[in-house]
């Protein structure tokens, strides 16, 4: 159902991101650990939304749009 479940890593940390994760999502749509959010300036974009990760990807649909291009 969602092909970036199990394979999305936080930029910090670069642990997989497990569905029961709290992260953050930023303005830029990067998923981020909420405990690594505060451990990276570099990471610090303003915060569109928060919450477990599962929660975050049935919320917005670009988790699970397919990109197909078959003029490749």
């Amino acid at each position: 159902m969602f092909e970036v479940a199990g394979k999305l890593r936080c930029p910090v940390c670069s642990v997989v991101i497990r569905p029961d994760d709290k992260v953050f999502l930023d303005f830029i749509n990067t998923v981020i650990h909420q405990k690594c959010y505060y451990k990276s300036p570099a990471h610090q974009f303003p915060i569109k939304d928060k919450g477990s990760f599962k929660k975050i990807l049935f919320k917005y649909s670009f988790f699970n749009e397919h990109i197909k291009n078959d003029s490749i």
